[in-house]
């Protein structure tokens, strides 16, 4: 398979041996993924698992999401193409994939308003340094063999559908690169030095990796070297990325053989399943199928166990191509991808072998330049003017608060145009400056300053389009170019109520009894200032203390039952029409996804045609840490937690501001 010239290797892709790697990476995968499936939680602990052998097990391993979502992509490159983008990938996410937790969640709530990438993975997205991309970069490594740089563009495409920037697409980039590499290089050192070239150098994913080979090289054990991981990249969330990636690394140091190199990943804890699938699929790629001990592969079997009984994958078996349904049907449709894409980008020879050039597999400028990409800019190349559209610090719009964009058009034709620019706002809105003619000229690109001010609450909805018309003169017209504000959530605010030392959760205070029409302005007692937060967090001062009280107001068109959650670093009590949904008595670091725990504020709450009101109580002491509270709603459900999000459901008015 490997031919070595004075620098060039050629890989032949229709060889036993390159098969036998792509079919022992997604083998190694489904051993890693079923370890660790049953021992991964939502929060990180101190303590180290001791597990040597799968907790469980059923045949074809256990259904997860870090393998089927690449089945999914790859249903896309096959219908798509290579040139398959982000935009493309979400399409195929909303059509295929129902799961959303975290930053999933999140992601696709952005995307139902409107919302694109890389703009819809940075927007409202705490969960952006977690894992959901890492774990999704074999398919683009083994479609790229040998060619690092190309994998890690395709596996930006992919991070930034759910994580616009971040350590979450370090961890992809670092991933894709060192799985590319592998097919011609064999040595570890080598390969975690080529991807480390793939990621920022002060970066949480570059310094969790450093930390495990230091601690290495210095002789500690690898539960020494777990706890250097987690000294140098603290958090509480066990889906960090630069924690798992770390803790990757510990596993392929330390591991004697294949089984006890997974288990000492997975026994490190933290996202156990995600750490393991992607060390089983590096350490698949090195040996092969072939080379992995029949001991942990025989009890998986060669079938994929897919989510899709249970609703986590829809319609993955419609249309002309279903989803493979065993590792050696998704070797052979990814071998088959990679010879599109080499093809496509011109890197595959005549006789059906793939050159590396063994210089050019560090990261380049053009790599490194995907750290510092605008995550609040889309590009749209359409037509003979691509316009590009900045949101600057984010997609929220404020009532009575002008919004500015830029957009930036860049004439790519060899002649000089003539271009109006004029944006089609909602009614009630202006758009400043009006209609702007340019005159651009070939090759050359500038920017247009718009400032966008929607005066009043009540002409703001949750999701609000704008359409960016730019006609150039002469020529066959372009597509408009959509550009979606997110309403900014309204709220009053109550803060500084004293309270006494240790005083509980459920004494209660003069704004807990209406003096009124809970849904007037003066229905609560209290001094109430308008507040507006152009996302989840809830807008209360970070170093209060005492009690502060937050009233949202909440349009539903139908009665409906919702999941509703107040997670919070303090204690925190909510108020749904009065009637108590969720309480936490105890401070904690927030985990602000669609889930939850009842432990942490989130409840079942009945919300009624016409507006709803929600109250919220946050107390905290003064020794205790700042404040940070989220508002977080859906329709709940099993699969459909951050999948169903009543986006119907306004959240952008008071009603005092309609009765006006």
């Amino acid at each position: 398979m490997l031919r070595t010239h004075p620098y060039i290797l050629t890989l032949d892709l229709s060889s036993a041996a390159l098969r036998d790697r792509v079919l022992g990476c997604w083998a190694g995968k489904n051993v890693g993924g079923t370890l660790g499936a049953p021992l991964e939680e939502g929060w990180g602990k101190a303590e180290p698992f001791d597990v040597w052998w799968y907790p469980r097990l059923q045949e074809g391993g256990i259904p997860n999401d870090d393998l089927e979502m690449q089945l999914v992509w790859l249903k896309a490159l096959e219908e798509v193409g290579p040139q398959v983008t982000s935009a493309d990938l979400v399409q195929y996410w909303l059509d295929h994939i129902r799961y959303g937790p975290d930053e999933y969640g999140l992601a696709r709530t952005n995307w139902q308003m409107g919302l694109l990438p890389p703009v819809a993975g940075a927007y409202n997205n705490w969960f952006r340094d977690c894992m959901g991309a890492p774990i999704r970069s074999e398919l683009w490594a083994c479609v790229t063999p040998g060619h690092p740089r190309l994998a890690a563009r395709y596996a930006f495409e992919d991070a930034i559908q759910d994580h616009g920037g971040g350590e979450g697409l370090y961890g992809e980039l670092f991933n894709a690169a060192l799985q590319s590499a592998a097919f011609v290089v064999h040595d570890r050192d080598r390969l975690l030095d080529l991807a480390l070239t793939y990621v920022p150098g002060d970066c949480g994913v570059a310094r969790a990796v450093r930390a495990a080979r230091d601690a290495h090289a210095c002789g500690l054990t690898w539960l020494e070297a777990r706890e250097r991981v987690l000294e140098v990249t603290p958090h509480h969330v066990s889906q960090f990325a630069p924690i798992n990636l770390g803790f990757q690394t510990i596993g392929w140091l330390y591991g004697e053989d294949f089984g006890d190199a997974l288990c000492k990943t997975v026994n490190c804890g933290y996202d156990t399943d995600c750490s393991g699938a992607t060390l089983g699929a590096i350490l698949g790629l090195l040996e092969g199928k072939s080379g992995l001990p029949e001991r942990w592969l025989e009890p998986l079997g060669e079938r994929i166990a897919l989510s899709d009984a249970t609703g986590g994958l829809t319609y993955g078996y419609d249309g002309p191509h279903p989803l493979p349904r065993t590792l050696g049907e998704l070797t052979t449709r990814v071998i088959e991808q990679a010879r599109r894409v080499l093809a496509y980008h011109g890197l595959l020879e005549a006789d059906g072998t793939v050159r590396v050039d063994e210089s050019a597999l560090e990261a380049d400028a053009d790599t490194r330049a995907l750290w510092t990409r605008n995550f609040m800019r889309v590009d749209h190349r359409i037509g003979g003017v691509h316009v590009a559209v900045d949101y600057h610090d984010t997609p929220a719009i404020t009532p009575g608060v002008p919004k500015r964009l830029t957009a930036t058009l860049r004439n790519t034709r060899a002649e000089t145009l003539t271009v109006d620019v004029d944006v089609l706002a909602p009614a009630g809105w202006t758009v400043t400056p009006a209609v702007q003619r340019l005159h651009l000229p070939s090759r050359v690109e500038t920017s247009v300053e718009l400032n966008v001010l929607a005066p009043h609450a009540s002409v703001v909805e949750n999701a609000n389009r704008l359409l960016l018309d730019v006609r150039v003169q002469g020529r066959p017209a372009q597509p408009v170019i959509p550009v979606v504000l997110v309403g900014g959530r309204r709220y009053v605010v109550s803060s500084d109520h004293e309270t006494l030392p240790g005083m509980p959760l459920d004494t209660p205070l003069a704004p807990e009894a209406p003096t009124g029409d809970a849904l007037r302005p003066e229905g609560r007692p209290g001094t109430w200032r308008d507040a507006t937060s152009p996302d989840n967090t809830l807008p209360v001062p970070a170093a209060f203390t005492g009690a502060t009280y937050v009233r949202a107001f909440l349009w539903s068109d139908l009665d409906r039952e919702v999941w509703l959650g107040v997670p919070s670093t303090c204690p925190a009590r909510v108020w749904v029409n009065g009637d108590v949904v969720a309480s936490a008595d105890r401070s904690r670091p927030v985990r602000p996804n669609y889930w939850g725990y009842p432990e942490d504020a989130y409840g079942n709450a009945r919300l009624h045609e016409g507006w709803n009101e929600v109250l919220v109580k946050l107390v905290r002491a003064e020794e205790d840490a700042p404040c940070e509270a989220h508002l977080i709603l859906t329709d709940g459900g099993d699969w459909a937690y951050g999948h169903n999000v009543p986006l119907d459901v306004l959240r952008t008015r008071v009603p005092w501001e309609v009765q006006a």
